[in-house]
C-alpha cells in the first residue's frame, strides 16, 4: 500500500536503520553485535528502533564494532531527535483537525478487537492511533491512507455507511497481519493453479480446518491472506493490494459469515490478482449501487466459473428445482452446497429466502 515517497518526507529515520544495514552487509546477527557492544538483546533492539537513545558510550562501542567514528553516530542521533521534534510539532489532540480525525476512527472497536491499547487520556489515544497506522502525524496519514482508492480494490455492500477512516483502519490491520506472513515471491500463474486446491477446501465446514491450509497454499504463490473483521463504517468485504512488488495481499472481512459469501469473496479477489494485478496502481471497485466496471464483472465471472465450472453451470436450472438436485450438483462439482445455493440465488434460479439451510454459517472466534 505504501510507496517510497510515503516515507522520505514524513518520517524520522533512527541511527538504528544504518546499524541494521551494516549488520546485513556484514551478515552479522544482531545477537552477536549486542554481545560485542555489551548490551542486552532488548537494549540493542531498542537502539535499532530508536526507542533507546544513542549515547556517547554507545557511539564509542559502535566505532569499535563497525569502524565508523563515534562522532558520526552522535550526529546521526542528533539529526534523528531533531526530526522527531519537527514531526511532533502540531500533533495535538486539542487541534481541530486531529479531533475530527480521532472522531472519524472506530476507536472503541479498534480497542475491542485488540488493534490498539485503550487509553483514557486523549494525547495517549492520539499516540496509539498514529502508532497503529505507522505514521508520525496527520499529514503523513493523509499522504499514505487518505486516498484509499489508491491503496486497494474493494468489494462493498450498500447496507453500511462508508467511512474512509474506518476503511483505512481495516486496511492497515490487514497490512500488519500480512506483514507477519512469510510468502514466496508473487507468481500469478502458480497462484491460479493453486486455486484448484483451494476449491477443495470449500467442502470443509469448519474454518479451523481450512483457514491455515488456505493461507499456506496462497503463500506458496506470493499471496498473504488476511481475515480482518470490518469495524463500523467500513463497507469493504474484500481488498487486494501489494505490500511489496513481490508480495500480494488478499484481505477479507467475512461480513456475512456464510460459506457461499466467504468463498465467492475469496475467488472474486483472487480473480483481481490473476486478471488485473498491477504493482504500481490498483483500482477501486464500484459499489453495489452503481454500474459494474468491466473488471468487476470479470472478477465475478472468474469467481463463478472457478467455483462452479461451465459444465456444471448448465445443470443449475434443473438442479434448482429440488434439494436433492442441489445436493447432487454440489457433490458432482466438488464444492459445498452453500456455494451452489448462493450462485443459484445470485442468478435468480431460486429465491433469496430458499435453501438457506444448506449454507454453512461461520462464527467469529
Amino acid at each position: 500500500m505504501r510507496t517510497e515517497s510515503d516515507f522520505s518526507p514524513t518520517w524520522a529515520v533512527p541511527p538504528g536503520r544504518t546499524i541494521s544495514d551494516l549488520l546485513a552487509s556484514r551478515r552479522m546477527p544482531p545477537e552477536q553485535a549486542a554481545q560485542f557492544m555489551d548490551l542486552s538483546v532488548d537494549e540493542f533492539d531498542g537502539l535499532l528502533t530508536g526507542k533507546c537513545a544513542l549515547t556517547a558510550p554507545v557511539a564509542c562501542r559502535l566505532e569499535a564494532v563497525f569502524g565508523t567514528s563515534a562522532a558520526f553516530w552522535l550526529r546521526r542521533e542528533e539529526q534523528y531527535r531533531v526530526q522527531l521534534a519537527e514531526l511532533a510539532e502540531g500533533v495535538d489532540p486539542d487541534n481541530a483537525e486531529y479531533k475530527a480525525w480521532l472522531r472519524s476512527l472506530p476507536i472503541k472497536q479498534m480497542v475491542e478487537l485488540g488493534w490498539i491499547d485503550g487509553a483514557v487520556d486523549k494525547r495517549a489515544q492520539l499516540r496509539e492511533c498514529l502508532k497503529f497506522f505507522g505514521v508520525p502525524n496527520l499529514d503523513a496519514w493523509n499522504r499514505t491512507y487518505g486516498e484509499t482508492s489508491e491503496a486497494a480494490a474493494f468489494r462493498t455492500t450498500d447496507a453500511y455507511v462508508e467511512s474512509a477512516a474506518a476503511t483505512a483502519a481495516w486496511l492497515r490491520r490487514g497490512e500488519v497481519l500480512a506483514d507477519q506472513i512469510d510468502c514466496k515471491s508473487w507468481e500469478p500463474e502458480l497462484f491460479e493453479r493453486q486455486l484448484s486446491k483451494v476449491r477443495e477446501l470449500t467442502l470443509l465446514p469448519n474454518p479451523a480446518d481450512f483457514v491455515l491450509r488456505l493461507k499456506q497454499l496462497c503463500a506458496e504463490a506470493g499471496v498473504a491472506v488476511a481475515i480482518v473483521k470490518a469495524p463500523p463504517g467500513c463497507r469493504a468485504s474484500g481488498a487486494t493490494f501489494f505490500a511489496t512488488p513481490t508480495k500480494a495481499v488478499l484481505l477479507l472481512s467475512v461480513r456475512y459469515l456464510s460459506d457461499d459469501q466467504f468463498w465467492f469473496s475469496f475467488f472474486h479477489e483472487a480473480g483481481h490478482l490473476v486478471l488485473h494485478y498491477d504493482k504500481e496502481s490498483l483500482i477501486l471497485e464500484t459499489t453495489a449501487d452503481g454500474p459494474k466496471s468491466p473488471m468487476e464483472t470479470e472478477a465475478n465471472q472468474f469467481a463463478a466459473l472457478h467455483l462452479i465450472p461451465e459444465a456444471f453451470q448448465r445443470r443449475m436450472p434443473d438442479a434448482a428445482k429440488s434439494t436433492l438436485g442441489i445436493v447432487r450438483l454440489a457433490r458432482d462439482a466438488g464444492v459445498s452446497r452453500g456455494i451452489v445455493v448462493g450462485q443459484m440465488q445470485h442468478q435468480g434460479l431460486v429465491k433469496r429466502s430458499h435453501y438457506n439451510d444448506l449454507k454453512i454459517r461461520y462464527k467469529w472466534d
